[in-house]
């Protein structure tokens, strides 16, 4: 009966090994190449006075990429300039992008700089989930004729592309 039994537990294990099943695995990550800023407006009060304004931290700008090569472009309406009527005030711009030295490859606003062309800075890493954020400054230089009082307006235009 010993043996029956060995036989019959032997049989049932080489049995089986016959069963079996492959699962493969596909996962699609969701592509995300995103910047937004935290604020749509900004209003700045010039006193007219001459004296240079600069605000390094006006506001902050927020890159959320899968990607491992993108570019982040800035292009301004009336080229670097805010305008009221035929008046205008020159302004700049730069954007810190020092706390991540390791995923910029260049930043040309990495100091203060009209926007008199279109500037990008190049990403050469995909940023955490929460994305990665840095101050946007902004500067109208000191100047010794007064502006003509009113509202000066301009628009910045902040895109994103996979490289």
């Amino acid at each position: 009966m010993k043996k029956l039994v060995v036989v019959l537990i032997i049989a049932v294990i080489a049995g089986s090994a016959a069963w079996g099943a492959t699962l493969g695995i596909t996962v699609n990550a969701a592509a995300k190449l995103d910047v937004t800023v935290d604020s749509a407006t900004w209003t700045i009060a010039l006193d007219n006075t001459g004296t240079q304004i600069q605000a390094d931290t006006q506001g902050s700008l927020t890159v959320l990429s899968s990607k491992s090569s993108y570019t982040v472009s800035f292009t301004s309406t009336n080229g670097g300039t805010l305008v009221n009527g035929t008046n205008s005030i020159a302004y700049y711009i730069k954007v810190d992008t020092s706390s991540w030295t390791a995923g910029v490859t260049s930043n040309a606003l990495s100091s203060y700089t009209q926007l008199s062309s279109t500037k990008t800075i190049v990403f050469q890493s995909k940023t955490p989930t929460a994305g990665k954020s840095f101050p946007i400054g902004f500067q109208i230089p000191a100047y010794t004729d007064y502006y003509v009082d009113g509202a000066y307006t301009a628009t910045i235009t902040i895109s994103i592309a996979q490289t």
